[in-house]
C-alpha cells in the first residue's frame, strides 16, 4: 500500500493482505482503467472496462495498439485500475444507512509495455486462462501477427489498496424499534447454460466451459477435464 492509496475514510475497512488482494484480482473477470487524456487545453478523464490478468505482483492489461487509453498509458502517464465485487445489498431502517457489502481494490501506477515476444505470448495466455481456466490447452497458439497486433501493458502492484464492507446494516438506535425489515440481499454472479455456435453444434461441452465459475473452486470443485453434454 502506498501513500496515494492509503484509506482516509473508514480505514478500519482496509485489508493489508497481499494474498487477499491477489485473490480479488484473480476472482474478478475485468477491471476499470482510468487515465486523464488530452492535452493542456482539452484534458479529460477516460475510464474503460478491460479484461485483466495478474502475473505475480503486476497487473496485466491488453488491447488494440489503436486504443487511445492504452497508447496514452504506454507513454508513461499515471493510470488508475479499480476492481469491485458486490457481495450483498444492505437494507437498513432508513435510506441514509442503506449500503452495499463489497470487496474492492484500487491500483495506481505507471505502465510499461511488454515487448519481448515470448513474454507477450505468456501474457496473452494469462488473459485467456484468467477468463476461462483450462482454455489455452484447447485452442491454437497465437500467431506471430496476432502477438504483434496486441499491445500488452504491465502495471506494478506497488501502490494499491483493498477495502471491504461486510456485515449487517448499521442503524441508528432510535430506529431499532421500527417494524421495517432490515438485513442483507446476497448477490452472486449467475452463470447460464453455454450456447454453442453453429459450427460447434451439439458437440460435448468440455468441463472448463460447462462448469465455469469464479471465486474459490474455479470450476465448482469439479475436475477441469470433466465433460458433460448440455
Amino acid at each position: 500500500m502506498g501513500d496515494r492509496t492509503t484509506l482516509r475514510r473508514k480505514p478500519d475497512r482496509s485489508i493489508d493482505d497481499r494474498q487477499a488482494i491477489h485473490a480479488l484480482i484473480d476472482e474478478a473477470v475485468y477491471c476499470h482503467v482510468g487515465i486523464v487524456a488530452g492535452g493542456a487545453t482539452d484534458a479529460h478523464p477516460v475510464v474503460i472496462p478491460m479484461l485483466h490478468a495478474r502475473q505475480g505482483e503486476r497487473l496485466l492489461l491488453h488491447g488494440s495498439p489503436a486504443s487511445r487509453l492504452l497508447r496514452t498509458a504506454r507513454d508513461g502517464v499515471d493510470l488508475c485500475a479499480t476492481i469491485t465485487l458486490s457481495d450483498a445489498l444492505v437494507l437498513a431502517r432508513s435510506g441514509f444507512h442503506h449500503s452495499m457489502n463489497y470487496r474492492s481494490v484500487v491500483v495506481l501506477g505507471r505502465a510499461t509495455e511488454v515487448i519481448d515476444h515470448d513474454e507477450k505470448v505468456e501474457a496473452l495466455d494469462r488473459f485467456v486462462e484468467h477468463a476461462v481456466p483450462g482454455r489455452t490447452a484447447r485452442i491454437r497458439p497465437a500467431t506471430t501477427q496476432e502477438v504483434k497486433g496486441t499491445l500488452v501493458l504491465s502495471v506494478p502492484l506497488d501502490d494499491c489498496s483493498m477495502k471491504v464492507r461486510s456485515g449487517p446494516p448499521i442503524d441508528d438506535e432510535a430506529d431499532m424499534d421500527s417494524d421495517t425489515w432490515a438485513g442483507l440481499i446476497p448477490l452472486h454472479q449467475g452463470v447460464g447454460t453455454p450456447i454453442p455456435d453453429e459450427a460447434t453444434g451439439d458437440a460435448t461441452v468440455p468441463g472448463h466451459v460447462a462448469f465455469w465459475s469464479r471465486g474459490p473452486g474455479q470450476l465448482n470443485g469439479r475436475p477441469a477435464d470433466q465433460e458433460r453434454t448440455v
